[in-house]
This record gives structure tokens, C-alpha cells and sequence, in this order.
């Protein structure tokens, strides 16, 4: 069907550039670029120049009829009507646009399935916010050999002698652990700076691995999450799924080794400074904070390092929330089209009952064991 024949009422009511997105150009590209940044769920993403400037058009009066001509008066740009409504469609699917009187933002980061619920709005505190790839490319040129595979080999190999340092010495530690945060609360001193660093080793392990295999990051960030700190990288998502299955897998795993990287500095500390000193409490501190903020990217039940793995293993983009349906629908009666996947969607939906269930036990736990 041509498109100077589609019927006037299949054409979609009218949308709105939202007013609250904060739009910066992205610095380094050859064509200008501009990162759009939704306040309202922490998604970036990124418009060329006549993109955005097409989504400026959408006012939420102008049909999508008196976008293609505003777009021929003032971009000079001829734009089929067809195209326009799939780009509409597009930037509505993303949250860009939105129809009159609704509310903006999406409440799931269509790339990973994460839903971002009330709990996240009011407790997270964003602390950095940033496209960091210039940055990546100054520190790869300047210390490429961070990223060589020989020199990964022998931290981790440092790694496993630090552990086995701590584990030797377990029951000292374990009073150090106990002296530590059961006496006072002065290990809150060293509480907040010890996890952002460690999430910000964390995510930079995974951000350098990205730019070791030339994909744009094009998000990073930190922020505290009550006691926790919480951080994300998002590589450019289309150079990223066009890596190889087990570059892919590198980039993933290298956030917990920085990690354990980071942890086994904590216990070098821990080993070389005596009882008493305020660096062999830091050290105390750097072990098991830096220890437990891996857990939650460990375990699959969360939206970690491990769930992603898991998502590439089955090729299962948003895989809980797809088994959560799955299984919803099987209970209350409703066929679906993923049966071939029955036996994968019941197991992960078991296990994220189970493991909630036991994570929220042991946070319980762990409080109630270390209150005065």
C-alpha cells in the first residue's frame, strides 16, 4: 500500500518529546551523536543528530502527518510516512515519547529485563553518572597491558595465594571480623568508601574489557542502594551481541575478577598491619564488604554478572521474567508458545522463589548477629 494512502485513522494520536530527558553530544564520533539520558530509569541511549532533532518535532499536537512536513519544511528531510510511524513506534517503545497524558519513562530496561520499581526510586542514590568512553580510550592507551590475558593470569593466580593466606588464618580473621563490627560502629567510616571503590573496580573491570574488543560503553554508573552500593555498564548493545560467545564471556567475568582483585589487596593489607591499627580495620572491612557485594551479582536470582551469563548460555534474553510468565500463565490454565522451553522456565522459577526466600533469611541473619 502506498503511502500517500494509508487511512488517516490508523495513523497514531499525536506524542510528546519528553521535556525531562537531558540530552549531552557524545564526544569522539565522526557524525554527531547525542546520549539521551532518561532521569526517570537510569536508561541511556544514543540519537544522531537529525534523529533527535525528527523527535523534537513530536510536540503532542502535531499528527504524525504534520511531523513529515514540518521535518521537509525545517530538516529538509523527505521522510515516508511509513518510516515516520515505525520511528514514532520506536521512540513511544523506548520511552522517548510519550502519548498526552501519560507518564513517561520506562519501568524495565528493555536490554536486560530489570524492572525499576518504588524501592529503587527512593533509596538509590546516584552518585556518578557518566558516558566514560573517552576516558576508556586515555587509560587503554596509556596501560593496555591491564587488559593482557598473561597479566589477568597472574593476578588471579596472586588471587588464589591471597585466599589461601586468609583461609589458613581463619579463626584470627574471624575475631578480627567480630572485634571489628560488633565493638563500635566506626567501621561505618570505612563502610562507604570501601564499596564504592569496590563497585567502581567492579564495573571498570567490565568497562575495560569492552573497550579491549572496541565496543562503546555508553553508560556508567555508581550509586548506594541502602548499605550497598550498586554500579552498571552498558556497552553499545548491537557491537557488543556481535562479539564472539567467548570474548562476550570475558567482558562479563571480568567484574568479579577486579573484584577478587580488589578483595585480595584488602588482605595483603590485613596481613602486613597489626590489631589495632585503623588500616587493619580498613582492610577488614575491604574484605568482606568487597566479598559481599559479590554475592548479589554472583547469585542468578539477581540481576548480576551470573544472570547475564545465564541469559547467553540459553540465548534467552530476559530470561526470569520470561519464565515467570511462563510458569504464571501454566498455573492459571493458559497455553503457551514457549513449551520446548518448559523444563528451563520452571527451573529458573523455582530457584528465584527459592533463593529470594533464603536471601532475604540470611539478610535477616546477619543483622540480628551483628546488633550491639
Amino acid at each position: 500500500m502506498s503511502d500517500s494512502i494509508i487511512p488517516i485513522a490508523a495513523t497514531p494520536a499525536p506524542c510528546k518529546y519528553r521535556d525531562e530527558l537531558i540530552c549531552e553530544p557524545v564526544v569522539g564520533n565522526e557524525k554527531p551523536k547525542f546520549r539521551i539520558y532518561d532521569p526517570q530509569n537510569d536508561i541511556a541511549y544514543e540519537l544522531g543528530k537529525t534523529e533527535l532533532a525528527l523527535a523534537r518535532l513530536f510536540n503532542g499536537e502535531r499528527t504524525v502527518e504534520q511531523v513529515q512536513w514540518a521535518a521537509q519544511d525545517r530538516l529538509q528531510a523527505t521522510i515516508t510516512l511509513s518510516k515516520l510511524v515505525a520511528f514514532q513506534t520506536r521512540l513511544l517503545q523506548l520511552g522517548l515519547l510519550t502519548h498526552s497524558g501519560q507518564r513517561g519513562g520506562l519501568k524495565r530496561d528493555p536490554a536486560t529485563g530489570i524492572t525499576y520499581g518504588p524501592l529503587k526510586r527512593f533509596l538509590l542514590i546516584t552518585l556518578v553518572k557518566m558516558n566514560p568512553q573517552s576516558g576508556l580510550d586515555s587509560l587503554y592507551r596509556r596501560v593496555p597491558w591491564v587488559c593482557a590475558p598473561l597479566f589477568n593470569a597472574l593476578l588471579l593466580f596472586a588471587v588464589g595465594g591471597a585466599f589461601g593466606l586468609l583461609f589458613s588464618q581463619w579463626p584470627q580473621f574471624s575475631r578480627d571480623v567480630m572485634t571489628t563490627y560488633t565493638q563500635s560502629w566506626l567501621w561505618l567510616a570505612w563502610h562507604y568508601p570501601v564499596i564504592l571503590s569496590s563497585i567502581a573496580i567492579h564495573e571498570l573491570g567490565h568497562a575495560l574489557s569492552c573497550r579491549h574488543y572496541r565496543v562503546r560503553v555508553t553508560d556508567f554508573g555508581i550509586g548506594v542502594y541502602t548499605l550497598l552500593a550498586t554500579g552498571w555498564v552498558r556497552p553499545e548493545q548491537r557491537t557488543w551481541s556481535a562479539l564472539s560467545p567467548g570474548k562476550r564471556a570475558i567482558t562479563i567475568l571480568m567484574g568479579p575478577a577486579a573484584s577478587f582483585y580488589y578483595a585480595a589487596v584488602g588482605i595483603v593489607i590485613w596481613g602486613i598491619t597489626g590489631v589495632g591499627s585503623p588500616f587493619h580495620d580498613m582492610a577488614v572491612v575491604m574484605i568482606v564488604a568487597s566479598c559481599l557485594s559479590l554475592i548479589p551479582t554472583l547469585l542468578p536470582i539477581f540481576n548480576g554478572d551470573t544472570y547475564l551469563a545465564l541469559t547467553e548460555l540459553f540465548n534467552q534474553p530476559r530470561l526470569r521474567q520470561r519464565a515467570l510468565r511462563y510458569c504464571r500463565q501454566r498455573l492459571v490454565g493458559k497455553s503457551t508458545e514457549d513449551d520446548k522451553n518448559s523444563r528451563l522456565y520452571w527451573l529458573v522459577s523455582l530457584f528465584t522463589a527459592l533463593g529470594w526466600v533464603l536471601a532475604w533469611c540470611g539478610i535477616a541473619m546477619m543483622i540480628f548477629r551483628l546488633l550491639p
